[in-house]
């Protein structure tokens, strides 16, 4: 009996490392890209260690705006991805909403099919109406993405609060603002930090619908990658490419000593 349990401890750690191993090779993969030197063939490290290729993108590309441009454009659609969001997950988690199901659907619909699909038709309403290669444009075309998730993670949060605890703050005086600010947003607050990451990571992150509104003073850390890798700069895409995951990584660590995980995922499962 201890040996079937032997066996199967082995392979659960097996697996747990298969899988550990798939999800953090490509991030090896491209750090060792952008500080490596002479990297060919089939060598297993780079043979010499170098800054060199951020240094060429420092020099190359106007990293620091291109950095405010990623940072302000993602926290402009991060406000008005809650703006939208709060409301519309309050009306759907505790009030009676028609067709509340295709409501819901059309929601999350630009997160169930492929961005290029309707990016296209973004592109075409935002050159007619004056807003491609805007701060306001680009973030506004995010928020078509960042939006569903706000509204999922809150919804999900909103429904689980207890109707009890709302009601007594109305029977002890509170109006609606108070309601708001002293009962509401302190049990709230969990999800509304995850939602505000996930949007801030979904325009910061987003390649795709930037790439069809940016233009030469809107360039983004993801479409400067992908302009790198088609000047032939692979090395130094890379150095761009660890310099976009910083900020995310930054805003994990940053969530889970902010917020317990548990409470984070009671919210996204509305537990």
């Amino acid at each position: 009996m201890s040996s079937v349990r032997a066996g199967a401890g082995a392979l659960r750690a097996v697996l747990l490392l298969a899988f550990v191993l798939f999800i953090i090779l490509p991030f090896v993969m491209v750090g060792l890209q952008a500080f490596g030197s002479g990297w060919f063939g089939m060598r297993l490290l780079p043979p010499t260690w170098t800054l060199r290729w951020f240094g060429w993108a420092i020099k190359t590309v106007d990293l620091v705006q291109v950095l405010v441009n990623t940072v302000a454009i993602a926290l402009i659609a991060t406000v008005v991805s809650l703006a939208l969001a709060i409301p519309a997950a309050w009306a759907l988690a505790r009030h009676h909403v028609p067709f509340k199901s295709a409501l819901i659907a059309a929601i999350l619909l630009p997160r169930m099919i492929p961005e290029i699909s309707f990016a296209l038709g973004v592109a075409k309403v935002f050159y007619a109406l004056h807003l491609i290669n805007s701060y306001l444009g680009i973030a506004l075309a995010h928020v078509i993405l960042a939006a569903p998730f706000a509204v999922l993670v809150l919804a999900s949060t909103f429904e689980t609060m207890d109707a009890r605890l709302l009601e007594a703050a109305r029977v002890l005086g509170c109006n609606t603002p108070q309601l708001f600010r002293k009962v509401i947003l302190p049990l709230a607050m969990p999800g509304l930090v995850a939602a505000a990451l996930f949007s801030f990571l979904a325009s910061y992150n987003d390649f795709v619908l930037t790439l069809l509104v940016y233009g030469p003073d809107t360039v983004t850390l993801p479409v400067q990658t992908y302009l790198s890798i088609g000047g032939g700069y692979i090395s130094v895409a890379s150095a761009i490419s660890v310099i976009l995951l910083i900020p995310s990584l930054l805003f994990l660590f940053g969530l889970v000593r902010l917020v317990r995980p548990e409470n984070l995922l009671g919210g996204l499962k509305g537990a």
